[in-house]
């Protein structure tokens, strides 16, 4: 059983990514554009299918012996066993700190929106944050 699950979602990709494909498409019909052009397209729409589809959405479950995250329907993802988490902090991501998977100093970063996470102390040395819109819960619970 869960102590905390939560799926955050992230339409930014979708108000990035839609406009750029009509801007390319475009492109294509005006300058009539050869049949290889149109497999591109083709090419272009999955590969930007799956990137949205992917990145927009990020699941966090706590249970009693590890946190698992992960983007979409379940690829990236990953899991950390309980044992291995140090402690545990509310933090404020810098700006520029960005979406998706980030290398940030000493770890990682997962996230779809906002700067809110939930850093993770590793024993290892290294950081894991988590992104969040909830941070409070994340954190009571990973401290339970």
């Amino acid at each position: 059983m869960n102590r905390y699950e939560r799926t955050q979602r992230s339409f930014l990709l979708h108000w990035i990514m839609v406009p750029l494909l009509v801007v390319v498409l475009g492109g294509v019909v005006l300058e009539g554009a050869p049949p290889w052009a149109w497999l591109l397209i083709a090419v272009y729409l999955v590969a930007l299918s799956w990137v949205t589809v992917t990145f927009s959405m990020l699941t966090v479950l706590v249970g009693a012996e590890q946190i698992r995250v992960y983007f979409g329907r379940g690829w990236p993802r990953k899991a950390i066993s309980r044992a291995d988490i140090v402690s545990v902090r509310a933090v404020r991501n810098e700006w520029w700190h960005g979406l998706g998977i980030r290398w940030i100093r000493h770890g990682a970063l997962w996230n779809v929106w906002g700067r809110d996470a939930a850093e993770l102390q590793l024993r290892s040395g290294r950081v894991f944050r988590v992104g969040t819109d909830d941070v409070d819960a994340l954190v009571a619970a990973l401290l339970l």
